[in-house]
């Protein structure tokens, strides 16, 4: 190839070479004769005046590449949401291979001027590649780059959600975090570890925070639906997803970072649940262990000495102090703990979820230990707890094994502990029969809801709920729950009802996704969704003003529902720190493979503190009992010296829960100022009875 005539100015070398440049920056294909005159152009101005040429025609470079980043956003960014993913990946690629050939053509400046720049001490200069990756960073990149990242993280949700993606888009995405704008003659730990700021700094650290939050939940709600034994199953088969991802599109350097995080979420937060699992795991054994010894002895007795009465009381006393103070309930905690897990265990036994071979066996077996264990009434309080959550969320396996369980708690702890689990069961079959009722009600009267209704109707001294608070209904369930008042009220003059909306709860359809899905939600959930029926878009404090919801309950239901996807704000709603204005959208691109989502998740509500105040209500329930016992003793006697009276109390109670002396003195000399007793004027501890 004959030899170019030299250029002597800056503006006609960068006139031979804009045009090659743009060409090369259209995508369209340089030849290699091409490229070599584009190097000659470089090579024959620099050899000139090098330094100075060279400096210039590299500032040259750099403002040509800035233009072009910053007119290829400005034409683009009115591109929809969902184009500019396709965009960036789409451009990315071509600027790459781009500037890659570029590099090459000014493969002379980078020997001398930048090789000397740099030994110079001047540590802003860069390469032509690294260059032109960093210009893409400061121009496209923090344009876009939030856009960019929400949409990674959306689609690796997906794949997820087991949902198809195109992996091969976020790898792309990944590069243009890890590909290195450092200059190439830098020290290899230094670039490495600002390759990997920029890539934690816009990239890892959301990642992780996503994924944190992803199995976090994916965690709680199989741990709510499964055994902690499947649960610890799928943990593998979790980090064997996440570690394949990292391995096949992120950056080596995720894979000990993701694993910790995942280490954290899956295992350490949830030591608790796979710890009380273990517990009940070691119950049942205990349980089976406990029944064997006492047959054994049981049987023992029975035949050695004839069942005699006294080896029988003798046998009781020693089962009883075991019982309640062996090595496992010191491992548990306390006989209190005990008797907790051992509702939780019955509760376990009574659900859906999975049904034991032989359920009557393991009640009897439950019956001797609980015959013998302290704090009755604390495990009678947690059962009737747990039976009216399985009987109002219809997960019990069936109403005769609850019956048969009941009839267990009579024989051991009393038929008044029984009494309203009992009552309990009872208003539920008495609510299917008001419900036929209502059906044939509607049918005479013509009604036609077009909602398919069900009702319970709870005894309000059975079934203790939190005095519900005054919620604003859409006039459709309104109308459902006007019409039933009428109908209960001309069936039973005089009772009142009460509507408990926070145990409630239903089913939406939804009609503006492509997909039609089944939205199974609470009643609150669903006042909040039929909102949107007449506006896409509200603010928090429209909804509370159309809703009437507790502020502080609202805002934990609407995170519920951004968080599942099904409505997008513009901001996080703080639980304490929020803005009445902030804009709650209907997600119009919800997707989701399922038929039927259930959105009823439980949430934290101020109105229902389950546990809260359980220790304080156990104290109050054994002072009322305490007062009791003391009144049928005294009015039996008649009159009775004071020890006597606590001895006598602790004897009657004790199979019931172990009274403190100090409470029963407490409760004596309350009686006596109320008057229900009196202290003999010559005798100070003679206590009578006051008819």
């Amino acid at each position: 190839m004959a030899r170019q005539e030299q250029c002597i100015t800056l503006d006609e070398v960068w006139g031979n070479l804009l045009n090659g440049i743009e060409q090369l920056f259209q995508f369209q294909t340089i030849r290699y004769s091409k490229w070599m005159l584009l190097y000659t152009y470089i090579f024959d101005y620099c050899t000139k005046n090098s330094d100075v040429n060279a400096a210039d025609l590299y500032e040259k470079l750099r403002d040509y590449l800035r233009n072009y980043l910053e007119n290829l956003c400005q034409s683009n960014t009115t591109l929809p949401d969902q184009e500019i993913l396709e965009f960036y990946t789409h451009q990315w690629k071509k600027y790459c291979i781009s500037c890659k050939i570029l590099h090459g053509i000014c493969s002379y400046i980078h020997r001398h001027y930048i090789k000397r720049a740099i030994n110079a001490g001047n540590t802003n200069i860069r390469e032509t590649y690294p260059m032109a990756m960093e210009m893409w960073q400061q121009v496209v990149f923090r344009l876009f780059y939030t856009k960019i990242i929400n949409f990674s993280l959306d689609l690796i949700k997906a794949e997820r959600n087991q949902e198809k993606i195109d992996a091969e888009t976020i790898r792309n995405i990944i590069q243009t975090y890890i590909t290195s704008p450092i200059n190439q003659h830098g020290s290899g730990s230094d670039t490495r570890s600002q390759i990997l700021n920029v890539y934690q700094e816009y990239f890892e650290d959301q990642f992780l925070q996503d994924t944190q939050e992803f199995y976090r939940q994916k965690a709680t709600i199989y741990l709510q639906r499964n055994s902690v034994m499947d649960y610890l199953s799928m943990i593998h088969q979790y980090f064997d997803e996440e570690v394949h991802r990292a391995v096949e599109y992120l950056h080596p350097s995720s894979v000990q970072n993701l694993t910790r995080k995942l280490e954290e979420v899956l295992i350490i937060e949830q030591l608790q649940s796979i710890n009380a699992e273990a517990k009940i795991l070691d119950l049942k054994i205990y349980i089976e262990s406990i029944y064997n010894l006492h047959q054994k002895y049981l049987t023992f007795i029975q035949k050695a000495f004839d069942n005699h009465h006294e080896f029988i009381d003798i046998f009781d006393r020693t089962c009883r102090k075991f019982i309640n103070d062996n090595l496992f309930i010191q491992t548990i905690g306390n006989v209190i703990s005990m008797v907790k897990y051992l509702a939780h265990y019955c509760d376990k036994l009574l659900r859906k979820e999975k049904e034991e071979a032989d359920i009557e066996t393991i009640f009897h077996q439950i019956k001797i230990l609980l015959y013998y264990m302290h704090e009755k009434d604390v495990f009678v309080n947690v059962y009737s707890k747990l039976l009216a959550k399985r009987l109002i969320n219809k997960i019990n396996i069936s109403n005769d094994h609850e019956q048969l369980m009941i009839s267990t708690i009579e024989t051991t702890c009393g038929f008044g502990c029984a009494y309203k689990m009992k009552q309990m069961c009872q208003d539920i079959e008495t609510s299917k029969t008001i419900l036929v009722q209502y059906n044939q009600y509607c049918e005479h009267q013509q009604i036609d809801h077009k909602i398919n209704f069900s009702v319970m109707i709870l005894s309000s001294n059975t079934w203790l709920f939190s005095t519900p608070s005054n919620i604003i209904l859409p006039n459709k369930l309104e109308t459902v729950l006007n019409n039933f008042n009428m109908f209960y009220k001309n069936l039973h003059n005089g009772r009142k009802l009460t509507w408990f909306h926070q145990c409630s709860k239903g089913e939406l359809q939804t009609f503006f996704t492509q997909k039609v899905h089944k939205l199974r939600v609470s009643t609150y959930q669903m006042i909040i969704l039929l909102l949107f029926n007449d506006s896409l878009e509200l603010t928090v404090e429209k909804i509370h003003d159309q809703t009437q919801i507790k502020i502080d309950l609202l805002i934990s239901i609407l995170n519920a529902l951004v968080q599942s996807k099904i409505l997008t704000c513009t901001q996080f709603l703080h639980p304490t720190n929020f803005d009445m204005n902030c804009k709650v959208k209907l997600s119009n691109d919800f997707k989701s493979d399922k038929y039927r989502i259930n959105l009823n998740t439980e949430i934290q509500s101020t109105e229902e503190k389950d546990m809260e105040n359980f220790q304080t209500k156990i104290d109050q329930d054994r002072i009322m009992i305490i007062r009791a016992t003391i009144v049928r003793i005294v009015k039996f006697h008649k009159t009775m010296l004071q020890n006597l009276l606590i001895q006598t109390v602790i004897e009657q109670l004790s199979s019931h829960f172990n009274p403190d002396i100090s409470t029963i003195k407490g409760c004596i000399n309350s009686l006596i100022m109320k008057e229900y007793l009196e202290i003999n004027s010559h005798n100070k501890d003679l206590l009578s009875y006051i008819a």
